[in-house]
């Protein structure tokens, strides 16, 4: 039998609009990352690889999904904004660094938050 809140969550995947998919992206690489920190400080290093990659599993799905073709100058500082936040987490997952999952954080929730609002203003 299927665990409920799975079915919940593929059912709200499979229903969502792109926009609503970007953000969904940006809420489980920022749930990972705060995972990872609280990995690091209970000093289980094998959660803390699993969260990291999982982050990046989405950072990489964010890249592979950038049209570089219509986006411009746009997706080009997004994919090498994307890159940056790539080689913030493996420094991070080596040095198992608060500091550096910190700053992924806050550029992811900075991103996440633009995303949201161009998404607002496009539906005004």
């Amino acid at each position: 039998m299927m665990n409920p809140q799975n079915v919940y969550m593929n059912t709200s995947i499979q229903t969502a609009s792109p926009e609503r998919l970007l953000i969904m992206l940006f809420d489980g690489a920022l749930r990972f990352s705060k995972e990872a920190i609280s990995a690091i400080e209970q000093k289980n290093f094998p959660r803390v690889h699993e969260k990291i990659r999982r982050t990046q599993d989405i950072v990489n799905e964010l890249i592979i999904t950038l049209d570089r073709d219509r986006g411009g100058e746009v997706a080009e500082n997004l994919l090498r904004l994307y890159g940056y936040i790539d080689r913030k987490l493996i420094e991070a997952n080596v040095s198992k660094s608060v500091e550096c999952l910190l700053e992924v954080i806050s550029l992811l929730q900075e991103l996440r938050e633009g995303f949201h609002e161009a998404v607002k203003q496009l539906k005004k």
